[in-house]
């Protein structure tokens, strides 16, 4: 019998809905599907069919990443809920890992609770100091959120909660380089995401330029001082990729078949940045969840980010394997070179000797697992 294909669940139980109006956020192009309501939340009946379904596969790790638009704007008790229906419908001994991303304006005690309860990993969206991060994370009245997403850092770190920080390298904050990762070294947050803004005819966009000397400076503070000590999510996969354990970046892996998104109606897409008509894959109320990484069309889109003609050649092929699909948008269609091309191309010119002296020297441990 052949063994099941793994995958994760990407949950918007509130859809694109959110208390910030961020200066770079690319939600809002999916709340345009959904023009039917104000605001969103999934059914108690939509969560148990997903909850239920994605269960009863019983893959070897039943991930469930909750996220938005602000998934607290949820509330509490539907994550209670949600885990009370993983317990009802999961096998004795059978895996379960919950992933959080939030904006943590919302996250007080009672959230804090849950997180520890059920172990969730959470990701704590913060772009830097203050200054950087208020010019950008500002709520509908124009006012900073930093205080806030500190206040809660502090407050998960009182309860135990384990988590990690999502930055967005933007234009405000990707001339700051290695500053950026000593600043959030410094203020104790250890496990660090960088997710470079790349969007359409907006100002706070990077260029490949900026993005690959951030990169570079970055990667050597880390490799000197940082390594051991704090994390960098990229750096991580791309040294456990040299020392054979895989893409664990789905920038970086040869296929988009890691996981598939739920909207908070039950909709199905392949990506969270193709949450599109174009890409709609189904709704989980009509088919059970395992069909819908079998349709043709999850296929195409999985298999496309490795075909990019100007790739055919390029010595990173291996590495990167076109990069990210939307970021190939930016400059075209999905068979165009991602715009950060050049940026990808200088950075593993730069760092990937030293790279392939840590995978020499390092143990196989695998960096801690999963990212909100």
């Amino acid at each position: 019998m052949p063994r099941r294909q793994s995958f994760q669940l990407l949950i918007k139980p509130v859809g694109a809905d959110c208390n910030l109006d961020c200066g770079y956020c690319f939600y809002l192009r999916a709340a345009e599907l959904y023009p039917e309501a104000p605001r969103h939340i999934m059914s108690t009946d939509v969560l148990e069919t997903v909850i239920a379904g994605f269960m009863r596969l019983r893959l070897p790790e039943s991930v469930f990443c909750w996220q938005g638009g602000e998934p607290t704007l949820a509330r509490v008790q539907f994550y209670r809920r949600a885990a009370e229906l993983q317990q009802r419908y999961g096998a004795s001994g059978q895996v379960v890992a919950n992933a959080f991303q939030t904006n943590g304006v919302l996250v007080d005690d009672e959230w804090c609770r849950l997180f520890h309860e059920y172990r969730f990993l959470v990701g704590l969206s913060l772009d830097g100091p203050i200054d950087v991060h208020d010019a950008v994370r500002r709520n509908r009245a124009g006012e900073g959120s930093w205080s806030k997403v500190m206040a809660a850092a502090e407050r998960m770190r009182h309860y135990g909660v384990e988590f990690n920080v999502l930055c967005v390298v933007h234009s405000g904050n990707v001339s700051l380089g290695s500053d950026l990762l000593r600043w959030f070294q410094a203020h104790g947050f250890d496990h660090v995401q960088f997710i470079p803004c790349i969007e359409r005819n907006m100002p706070h966009t990077v260029s490949a330029e900026a993005y690959g000397a951030f990169l570079c400076d970055t990667f050597d503070y880390w490799s000197r001082e940082g390594f051991g000590r704090v994390s960098a999510r990229d750096f991580d996969a791309i040294l456990a990729a040299r020392q054979g354990r895989g893409g664990q970046v789905c920038t970086y892996a040869r296929k988009c078949d890691q996981y598939i998104v739920i909207e908070h109606n039950g909709d199905v897409y392949p990506c969270d940045f193709f949450v599109t008509g174009e890409w709609k894959l189904g709704n989980v109320k009509d088919s059970p969840l395992d069909s819908f990484i079998e349709l043709d069309k999850f296929k195409a889109f999985a298999y496309q980010k490795d075909k990019v003609p100007a790739c055919r050649e390029c010595p990173w092929r291996q590495t990167c394997h076109g990069g990210c699909q939307k970021d190939r948008l930016v400059g075209g269609t999905t068979s165009d070179p991602t715009i950060l091309c050049s940026a990808y191309k200088r950075f593993f010119r730069h760092a990937m000797p030293r790279f392939n002296t840590l995978a020499k020297r390092m143990p196989r441990d695998p960096a801690r697992a999963g990212s909100a």
